[in-house]
């Protein structure tokens, strides 16, 4: 029997979030079959509370009628999107009557993109989640509350969910979680880290992508031994391919990718034998739109569209989330599938005749080169880019940086493009800890 986890959800049910019963109630129906018009109920309940207690979403829909009632997927088609500057201008009407009567609580946005946003959330939606936090971490390495994880991570508060300093290390003792900084990765802290994994041995690794990445490189440098791991969910970043093999190589075990926001909660995850990100139903409504905000058919690339289903007190309704990705075909009526994540939209490159170029492109420039120790990319302009590079001690020929140009000027499609090497001791992680190995100067 698992006391740990009765303990951790009879007090988490005593402050009024139920916990316990959505994680219960999402595993049965994930094992048993998640019934088809799971997301369209739950789409037209937030409508209908929306038209009711939301004064923005009111207006909107007055113009619009009630057929969400019949088909709330195309009904979402014609609101506007939301940004986080309409969030900041109608901060007031987007908050719900009810308020009053919730348990609400402020959070913010991570502000990666330089624009952070402050919206409102409850217990309600924090208990669910919450639960399908557990659910992902369930599947991927049929952890429950109680059995070991170790966390690495840059912002206390995405763990705790608590300002609460002394409550919150309980609630994280009792789930025997170990939270571990990785704010800044020095080759001796790295060190530290691998000695605790070979001693815990956790059922479960939670980190960074951009840092479980710099520490399986670290420990390969370094010929420190790694012991087989259980699990490991990666989020916070983009996991790229040579990421993962490099990550998986190292600490022996499966990599499952995990997708969010601060502002909506966990999105989806990878699972165990199945294909893509699936995107838990009770949780968020998905959709991908052009550059001329048109939703596409699935299996096209295009920026995401996230609408909320848990969040009452500040309803998110295709909440721009600053991210690309691809819906996959094979999404049924009970579930949706990411195929893929692309990254930041303010990641991708905008060449001279104002096409985009997936940024990801530039990176297999840069792989099985010795000398490079950690790289960025960084599109200065239109017509220049920039690779910032840490090298390592072996050396490098004027061939292969030749290599590396042209190569960058075909994926720009301009012959005429300027590409810089600039040679630094280190490249800055953002506040938060995570690293971009992408990044845009560019106004889109």
């Amino acid at each position: 029997m698992n006391l740990r986890k009765h303990l951790y959800f009879a007090i988490v049910n005593l402050r009024g979030q139920a916990l316990g019963a959505h994680y219960k109630r999402f595993l049965r129906e994930a094992r048993e079959g998640i019934a088809p018009e799971t997301t369209r109920k739950l789409l037209i309940r937030l409508l209908t509370h929306c038209q009711q207690s939301v004064p923005y979403y009111a207006q909107i829909m007055k113009e619009r009628g009630e057929s969400y009632k019949e088909d709330p997927e195309e009904y979402l088609r014609s609101f506007p999107i939301l940004t986080k500057e309409l969030i900041r201008n109608n901060f007031d009407a987007l908050k719900s009557s009810d308020l009053p009567k919730r348990k609400w609580y402020f959070n913010t946005s991570g502000g990666s993109t330089g624009e952070p946003a402050r919206f409102i959330q409850d217990w309600d939606y924090a208990a669910r989640a919450g639960a399908i936090k557990l659910l992902f971490s369930k599947f991927a390495a049929d952890k429950e509350i109680g059995e070991s994880e170790i966390v690495f991570w840059g912002a206390e508060r995405d763990i705790t969910g608590s300002k609460n300093r002394l409550a919150a290390q309980f609630m994280t003792a009792l789930a025997n979680t170990t939270i571990l900084s990785v704010f800044r990765l020095e080759p001796e802290m790295i060190r530290d880290y691998i000695r605790i994994l070979n001693k815990k041995k956790p059922r479960l690794i939670t980190g960074y992508a951009s840092s479980m990445h710099e520490m399986a490189r670290a420990a390969e440098r370094s010929n420190l031994y790694v012991d087989p791991q259980h699990a490991i969910i990666t989020s916070a970043g983009t996991l790229y391919p040579f990421m993962r093999e490099t990550v998986e190589r190292v600490f022996q075990c499966k990599i499952y990718d995990r997708y969010g926001s601060r502002e909506v909660g966990d999105i989806a995850c990878e699972r165990p034998g199945h294909e893509g990100y699936w995107v838990a139903p009770w949780g968020n409504y998905l959709e991908i739109v052009d550059e001329h905000n048109n939703r596409v058919t699935d299996g096209t690339r295009g920026e995401i569209l996230v609408t909320s289903l848990s969040n009452y007190s500040m309803p998110l309704i295709r909440y721009q989330i600053g991210d690309r990705g691809v819906l996959s075909p094979s999404s049924k009526e009970n579930s949706q599938i990411l195929a893929e994540i692309l990254g930041r939209t303010y990641d991708v490159f905008i060449n001279r005749t104002g096409s985009a170029i997936e940024a990801g492109y530039f990176m297999p420039l840069l792989y099985f080169r010795d000398w490079i120790a950690k790289y960025q990319v960084v599109q200065k302009s239109p017509a220049c880019i920039l690779f910032r590079i840490v090298r390592s001690a072996a050396s490098f020929s004027q061939t292969e940086l030749d290599d590396i140009s042209v190569g960058a000027k075909k994926i720009m499609h301009d012959n005429y493009c300027e590409v810089l090497f600039e040679f630094v001791d280190e490249i800055p992680t953002c506040n938060s800890g995570k690293f971009r190995f992408i990044m845009s100067e560019v106004q889109h």
